[in-house]
């Protein structure tokens, strides 16, 4: 009898380790294939289209950053000049801010990456032959947003320098907003629908290495010698220039081999000044994007233009230095990069008085911005 028992144990115990295995092994074949890490630069990104490169960028962890331009950072992506690349952007922190995120959330996320900015940033995208000294111009070819989106603004009390009047709304304020693609607006509240024009919040090439010590707020470096997507500067960054929507064309100069471009803090909508600390913040399936390299192009600060304008920038702590350098921009293009009609500069100077329409790009971002917009429709057409 004992023989028999153990047996039917031994049977038993057989049955249960080919069930689980069998399940294990079930379980093992419902999960995605993993691919083993490899280096995003070296992964063959393009595809052909209409006898051109197109390359696509995701959105990941390991092809975005959190905070930080790091001209140290692997390219993910390398292209020519004239190529195309789409990209992914994610929301702010790794993709943290989400609906349902709570402010109690926000403000965690917010101390827990010190002296970076909040901004999810894609890339950096490589371009061959881009050389400090030239000028890289970037076509902005198409936006397509994720369907969700969201503004806030943090608690007064707790970072009463973050927003324009944050002494004055000590609780913080966050809400969500749902996309409406297909009629291209967004409900605020019922009563209120706001229209999306959407437009990258940060786009930036690689760090100038010259850039000034802050005159306030955080360091603009940390201790690994990144640079904080905080503030605006020659490079871009955190520009908040609303303009930069479909269609738009943007001029920054090159302080890095390959350029290295990166983009996040994605809006979809914003006033001029962001007073609040936030826009209309969301996230794109893609942001389509064709830069090309000029070599005798000299650019100090950042441009941009549209269908209907040319627009100069400048950034400083004071707005009005910020002024100042856009509105010398804008004469110093006048005067000697447009062909279309010489000019002196004084007599640059006197259009920019009289058809300049000089506007507060944001005034949240450390260093202020200013934007100086020169209509095309001043030159009569011969």
């Amino acid at each position: 009898m004992p023989s028999i028992r153990t047996k039917k144990r031994l049977v038993a115990v057989v049955t249960v380790a080919v069930v689980v295995c069998a399940a294990g092994l079930y379980a093992l074949a419902q999960q995605p294939y993993q691919l083993a890490p490899m280096d995003e630069a070296k992964r063959d990104r393009a595809v052909s289209v209409g006898g051109g490169k197109y390359h696509v960028l995701p959105a990941t962890l390991q092809t975005t950053q959190w905070g930080w331009l790091d001209p140290a950072e692997p390219p993910k992506v390398t292209i020519n000049s004239g190529d195309t690349v789409a990209i992914e952007t994610m929301m702010h922190a790794h993709n943290a801010i989400q609906p349902g995120t709570t402010m109690d959330d926000i403000v965690k996320l917010r101390l827990a990456n010190p002296g970076g900015g909040p901004h999810s940033m894609t890339g950096p995208v490589y371009v061959n032959n881009a050389e400090p000294g030239d000028t890289l111009e970037i076509r902005i070819k198409k936006i397509v947003p994720k369907a969700f989106a969201t503004n806030f603004h943090l608690p007064g009390a707790q970072f009463p320098t973050v927003g324009l009047l944050a002494p004055e709304f000590p609780q913080g304020f966050v809400r969500y907003y749902y996309l409406d693609l297909d009629k291209k607006q967004a409900e605020f509240k019922p009563g209120v629908v706001i229209d999306l024009q959407p437009f990258p919040g940060t786009i930036a090439v690689g760090p100038d290495p010259n850039e000034p010590k802050e005159k306030s707020g955080p360091p603009i470096k940390d201790a690994k010698g990144r640079t904080s997507t905080l503030r605006p500067w020659k490079n871009g960054s955190n520009m908040d220039l609303n303009e930069l929507q479909e269609g738009s064309i943007l001029y920054l100069p090159v302080f890095v081999k390959g350029a290295l471009i990166w983009t996040g803090d994605s809006h979809c909508r914003q006033g001029n000044g962001e007073v609040s600390l936030t826009a209309l913040e969301c996230a794109y399936r893609e942001i389509v994007l064709q830069p090309i390299v000029h070599k005798g192009m000299k650019t100090e600060w950042p441009r941009a233009e549209t269908a209907t304008h040319w627009i100069m920038m400048g950034f400083d702590e004071d707005l009005n230095e910020a002024m100042k350098i856009a509105t010398r921009e804008a004469v110093s293009f006048l005067a000697t990069t447009q062909k279309i009609v010489p000019m002196s500069r004084d007599e640059a100077y006197a259009l920019t008085s009289m058809v300049g329409d000089c506007r507060v790009t944001q005034v949240v971002d450390v260093r202020k911005g200013v934007h100086c917009m020169i209509p095309k429709s001043i030159f009569a057409k011969k």
